[in-house]
């Protein structure tokens, strides 16, 4: 157990508490808000990342700080186009390349379809850098739509427990109350850990960042099986 765990800990305790406190109903209506949320997040996303990828400005700011090519550990093959590297070739230069979840996946996906052929984007390296940003780029959307949608109905929520209050209910209120909260801290985490891909790329040369991870308890569940991860698309 290291710090990441920790941290996890305390999250889902602290959401744990807050069930208690405040009861099925409240904390059942919560988890309903993130459901919510996690759909509006992703029918909107496609909006807002497709504004960022046609501003050319915060795009060329994004593939400088990444720099996914560097991720390829022989230098010949970055500028080599994708035409000329064999199956077998990817799968071993993807394999030591040790990309964050869910690049490998996504950068394997679109040189197989050439999703950036259109953008006259065809060698190997540059298709390691337009996918790690498409992805940071789709995550951080996401985030930002499902933060605000999460904000707007927690204010909503929050209003009516204060005008009406919310009903208790006669017997294990309080024990149903802290059932929902670990299932609304799983979902928390699985949200904060939708951020691990992005720090981890641009902070990957500390060496320590990444051992954290690779040791982390809970990052073996809620980072490299995140379903959220897994629906962010690479384009």
């Amino acid at each position: 157990m290291n710090i990441i765990d920790a941290v996890s800990i305390c999250i889902l305790v602290l959401f744990v508490l807050f069930g208690i406190y405040k009861g099925f109903i409240s904390t059942l209506l919560n988890i309903g808000a993130y459901f919510v949320s996690v759909v509006l997040g992703f029918l909107f996303k496609p909006l807002g990342a497709g504004a960022i990828r046609h501003s050319s400005r915060i795009f060329n700011m994004m593939l400088y700080y990444t720099e996914g090519s560097e991720y390829i550990t022989n230098a010949e093959y970055v500028r080599a186009d994708i035409s000329s590297i064999s199956s077998q070739e990817l799968s071993d230069i993807i394999s030591n390349a040790h990309l964050p979840y869910p690049m490998a996946k996504e950068i394997s996906e679109n040189i197989a379809t050439e999703a950036f052929a259109g953008q006259g984007v065809t060698t190997l390296g540059d298709y390691f850098n337009q996918t790690i940003v498409c992805v940071f780029i789709n995550i951080l959307v996401f985030l930002a739509i499902f933060a605000l949608v999460r904000l707007i109905l927690a204010f909503v929520i929050n209003g009516v427990d204060y005008a009406w209050s919310f009903p208790l209910l006669r017997s294990g209120d309080s024990l149903l109350g802290m059932g929902l909260g670990v299932l609304r801290g799983m979902f928390a985490l699985f949200l904060l850990f939708m951020l691990l891909p992005i720090g981890l790329t641009i902070l990957g040369q500390f060496e320590l960042v990444q051992a954290l991870v690779d040791h982390s308890i809970f990052s073996a569940f809620f980072y490299r099986s995140n379903f959220l991860l897994a629906l962010m698309p690479g384009a």
